[in-house]
C-alpha cells in the first residue's frame, strides 16, 4: 500500500505483511510525546522515515532483524536518512504495550535500540515478561528501570503515539513514512509491510536524487 502522506513537522520533533486493524478515530487531537533516543541519524539528514511498530507483531520483527541493519548501516550511519521510531501497539497483542513501555525504559537509560533488538529476537518469550532479564544483560539499574516502567510516564507516550497513528489513518504495522521536510512539513509516502530492503533502498534513492 502506497499513499501520499503529510506529517506536521512538530509532531515528527515530538517526539502485503503487516498485522492489521481497522483503523478507529482520534478520541483526541493528542500530540505525540517523545524522547530522542528513539530517533537515529542526523536532524538535517535529506530523508526521513517515521517507523510505526507493534513489538509483538512478527513482521516487525522481520523488519527490525533482517532489513533495519541494512538501512542503518547504508543510509543512516551516512547522514543520508533520519530515522524516528513510533509505538502502535494493536489491540490484538497483548504484550505490544508493556513491551513498548519497557523499550522506552531502557531507553531512557540509552539502551532503546539495543533492547527494541533484543525484545525482536525475544518476541516468543513476551508473555513471561523477560523484561528484567534483558535489562540485566544491558547492564542497566533495574530498580530505575522497574521504576519507570510503573509509573506510567511511558506508557502515556506509547500511548499517544497511538493516536498520532490513529489521526493519520494508520492502523497496520509496520508502517513507514518516508519522505522529505518541505516548507517546513513532513511530506511522504506510507508503505505498509515488512518489505525487502531492495524497496526501501529505491524509494530513499529517489528522494536522495529528487533532493539534489
Amino acid at each position: 500500500m502506497h499513499t501520499p502522506h503529510r506529517l506536521l513537522l512538530v509532531l515528527l520533533a515530538t517526539l502485503s505483511a503487516s498485522c492489521t486493524v481497522t483503523p478507529t478515530q482520534p478520541e483526541t487531537s493528542a500530540a505525540a510525546s517523545s524522547a530522542r533516543f528513539n530517533e537515529l541519524g542526523r536532524e538535517d539528514a535529506p530523508v526521513t522515515i517515521i517507523e510505526f511498530t507493534d513489538l509483538q507483531c512478527p513482521y516487525c520483527a522481520q523488519f527490525a532483524l533482517e532489513t533495519f541493519p541494512q538501512i542503518r548501516r547504508n543510509y543512516i550511519d551516512k547522514g543520508k536518512v533520519r530515522l524516528a521510531a513510533r509505538d502502535l501497539p494493536l489491540p490484538f497483542h497483548a504484550f505490544a504495550i508493556p513491551a513498548a513501555v519497557a523499550a522506552r525504559c531502557a531507553g531512557a537509560q540509552g539502551k532503546f535500540w539495543e533492547y527494541r533488538e533484543a525484545l525482536f529476537a525475544a518476541q516468543s518469550r513476551l508473555g513471561t515478561e523477560p523484561y528484567d532479564d534483558l535489562a540485566r544483560r544491558f547492564d542497566l539499574d533495574l530498580a530505575t528501570f522497574d521504576g519507570c516502567r510503573k509509573d506510567g510516564q511511558q506508557e502515556a507516550n506509547v500511548r499517544a503515539d497511538l493516536e498520532l497513528a490513529r489521526a493519520h489513518g494508520i492502523g497496520s504495522t509496520p508502517t513507514f513514512v518516508i519522505g522529505r521536510i518541505v516548507n517546513g512539513v513532513f511530506e511522504g509516502e506510507t508503505v505498509s509491510g515488512a518489505k525487502p530492503y531492495g524497496e526501501f533502498a529505491a524509494k530513499i534513492d529517489a528522494l536522495l536524487t529528487a533532493g539534489n
